[in-house]
Formats: C-alpha cells, sequence, structure tokens
C-alpha cells in the first residue's frame, strides 16, 4: 500500500462496531479503509469447544432482535449462530429488597426469543471473515497516532509512518477514543462510582434459557444464559455492578467465598455454583459526546456513548448507530452526494442523539431508583414492578423497546 492511499471513508477501530459499519458500506460501493490496531488473525480461528467455564469469553453481548436482523442483513449472523450462542426466551427482573419482581416472555409478543447472548469475539471473528471476502482494505496491527483536517479531506498518520486520507473519517476506536480527543469533540462525562464483575459460571441448576437479573442498593447482578457446543444449559455469564468499595471486596475473596457471596446474592434461583471462571473488573463511566459529528467526522458506538450495563444496551445503542450512518451514507451514494455531506452527517446525528440520551436517562433513574434504600421508596418501586407485571401491553411495549422493535 503507498505511503498516501486515499478512501471515500476511513473507519477507526475493528470492533463490533466499526467492523459491522465497514462491512456494510462496502456493499453500498464506497472504497473504504479499516485501521485496526490489533492484529486479527487468530479471530478468524474458530475456538476449541466449550466444556468447562474458562472456555467462555468473559466479555458477551445481549443481541436484541434489531441488532440480529442488522446483522443478518450484513450476511454474518448465520455463522455467528453457527458457534456458541444463547438465545433466551425470557427476562426475570426482581427487587433483593422486596417482593417486586416482573418477567418478560417472549412468547407474548410473538417472537422466538427476546434476544441472543453471544461472545463478543464470535461477532468479530464472522465479521472479519466477512471482511476478507469483501472490498473493505484492512490496515490491520497498525495505530493512529494523529490526525488533521485539510480541506474536504482528513488524514491520519500511523505509527510505522505511512498516512492515509479519506472524505470522511470515522471514529469507532471505543469509549476512551483518541480521534474524538484529537478532532475536539468535548464530553459530558461522570463516574458511577462502581465497578463491573464479569465471570463465567457453572450452576446446579438450568438458565432455562432465561436472562436473569437482581437489583440490590449495592448495584444489579446479572445472569445470562450461555450454551456451549454440547447444549449443556448449566453456564451462565455474569455481569456484577457493585459500588466501588463492595466490588474490591468481592475481588479480594478466594473462590469459595466469593461464591458463597454469589449464591446469596442471586438468591440460588439457578442451585448452587458449582465452578467458576477467572474474575475480571472495570470501572464504569457515562460518557457522551456533546456532538457526534465534525467538517468530515462521525462517531459511532461507544466512541460516541458509553451506558451503564445494567440493561445490557451499550452494543446494542451502536448497532443502532452504525443503521442509522449505514442509512443516510446509502441515502448520499444513491444522490451522488459526499460521504462528508454536512446536511447527510447532521440527519445521522439528529437520528441517534435523542434516541441515546433517552436510554442513557433512563439506565440512570433505574439506578437510582435502586440505589436507595428508603422504606418508601422500596415500597414504590415493588409495588411498581408487580403493577407492571400485570400490565400485559405496557410490559411488551417495553420488552419489544428494549428489542429495538416496534411494539403492535
Amino acid at each position: 500500500m503507498s505511503e498516501a492511499q486515499t478512501f471515500d471513508i476511513l473507519v477507526a477501530g475493528g470492533g463490533m462496531i466499526g467492523s459491522a459499519l465497514a462491512l456494510g458500506l462496502s456493499r453500498q460501493g464506497w472504497h473504504v479503509g479499516l485501521v485496526e490496531g490489533s492484529g486479527h488473525e487468530s479471530l478468524v480461528e474458530a475456538p476449541d469447544s466449550a466444556t468447562t467455564v474458562a472456555d467462555f469469553e468473559p466479555r458477551v453481548s445481549a443481541i436484541s432482535v434489531a441488532s440480529q436482523q442488522l446483522l443478518e442483513q450484513l450476511g454474518v449472523w448465520s455463522e455467528v449462530t453457527a458457534g456458541r450462542h444463547c438465545p433466551y426466551q425470557t427476562m426475570t427482573v426482581w427487587d433483593g429488597d422486596g417482593t417486586g419482581r416482573i418477567q418478560f416472555e417472549a412468547a407474548e409478543l410473538q417472537a422466538r426469543a427476546l434476544g441472543t447472548i453471544v461472545e463478543n469475539r464470535s461477532i468479530v471473528r464472522s465479521l472479519f471473515r466477512a471482511l476478507e471476502q469483501s472490498t473493505v482494505e484492512l490496515i490491520d496491527g497498525a495505530r493512529i497516532t494523529g490526525c488533521k483536517r485539510l480541506p474536504g479531506t482528513y488524514t491520519v498518520e500511523l505509527e510505522d509512518g505511512r498516512s492515509l486520507s479519506a472524505g470522511l473519517l470515522v471514529g469507532c476506536d471505543g469509549a476512551n477514543s483518541r480521534l474524538r480527543h484529537w478532532v475536539g469533540l468535548p464530553t459530558r462525562e461522570w463516574d458511577y462510582d462502581q465497578q463491573a464483575i464479569v465471570c463465567t459460571v457453572k450452576t446446579s441448576q438450568t438458565h432455562r434459557f432465561t436472562a436473569w437479573q437482581r437489583f440490590s442498593t449495592t448495584g444489579p447482578l446479572a445472569f445470562l444464559p450461555l450454551l456451549p457446543e454440547s447444549g449443556d444449559e448449566h453456564f451462565c455469564s455474569i455481569v456484577w455492578s457493585q459500588d466501588t468499595g463492595e466490588a474490591r471486596r468481592l475481588m479480594a475473596l478466594d473462590d469459595t467465598d466469593f461464591v458463597a457471596e454469589l449464591e446469596r446474592a442471586i438468591e440460588r434461583e439457578l442451585g448452587s455454583v458449582e465452578s467458576i471462571s477467572g474474575r475480571f473488573a472495570f470501572p464504569l463511566r457515562q460518557r457522551h459526546a456533546k456532538d457526534y459529528i465534525a467538517p468530515g467526522f462521525a462517531l459511532v458506538g461507544d466512541a460516541a456513548h458509553t451506558i451503564h450495563p445494567l440493561a445490557g444496551q451499550g452494543a446494542n445503542l451502536g448497532y443502532g448507530d452504525v443503521r442509522a450512518l449505514l442509512d443516510e451514507l446509502s441515502r448520499a451514494k444513491k444522490a451522488g452526494l459526499s460521504p462528508a455531506n454536512e446536511l447527510v452527517l447532521a440527519r445521522y446525528q439528529r437520528r441517534r442523539k435523542g434516541e441515546n440520551l433517552a436510554m442513557m436517562a433512563a439506565m440512570e433513574g433505574f439506578k437510582q431508583l435502586f440505589g436507595r434504600d428508603e422504606l418508601s421508596v422500596r415500597w414504590l418501586r415493588n409495588t411498581g414492578l408487580r403493577w407492571l407485571n400485570q400490565m400485559g401491553p405496557v410490559k411488551n411495549r417495553i420488552a419489544a423497546e428494549a428489542m429495538g422493535l416496534t411494539a403492535e
């Protein structure tokens, strides 16, 4: 590749979101470059079968029906589901400090599943296999060290000395996006003072293709169903968000004591925890870019917004960004417009900013509501959960929104 290669669109970041965007743009006929800092060769190799908790990736995503439809349109969902994945038909949510409980059922929405739990690397692997057969030019194992705006184009510098230019530069480089910083798009952000503990467990009872979530004043705990190649229904991925001090205490425990705390926290809904993988913890912080766009530049996914994991909507919001940007750039292509056309980018921002802010506000409201311990608040939220569980149309509308669909 020459030192000054030019693209219509350059996507920075080849994770689940950036690789999907690059693939979709190439299908529209754009000349697309994808810059990924880490090598992807190992990703295209199929993993070994999972027989123990150590064989699963600790980071998973709850892929909504709408996100699944996007991946189907890109032609990769069939490969994702040829590997390990677990559709879940039920979601059970309850208040650990009361009797309020709500249950969502796919059958009530005439749907096969509410969503699908997939290991993140499985999605990335399927996307990169498709990218290898596409017209996308993959600049692999190359870190971007700087960028500058010139009339009508962005130029980025790579650490190996190469330069790449494009009419439109898209930042998909994660929550700590360097491109967002270099371009000068400020964020509103705050620390939740919580950490999310993630690992894989095997339980004595089957998960029953159900996603379980229990709220407590120190944070929510989710058990997300996994399904290995053998069909064993005893594996779950956990995401346990706790106040920082409590998370550090839990991480310091040995496996035996941690398992005892975990069984107590989930109220032994799945029986005893028989085995547990290595644990990881990461801090939770909410970020939202005040603007998603600048001349010749757009932010997508975590680079534009990060959200509390309590509803598992982070990846789905990112795929919502991808759908909207693909739609607007398809219209631009058909109209003979530049991908950096300011009206095209403004429509993308208008479509996504309000929806993302609404979801972020809702998740913050849930966190605050369940984080309060006053008797009156506990009574209100438990009464509300029980009432909502009996209100089929309202409950189903909430479920449809979470699935990315319009309620009938």
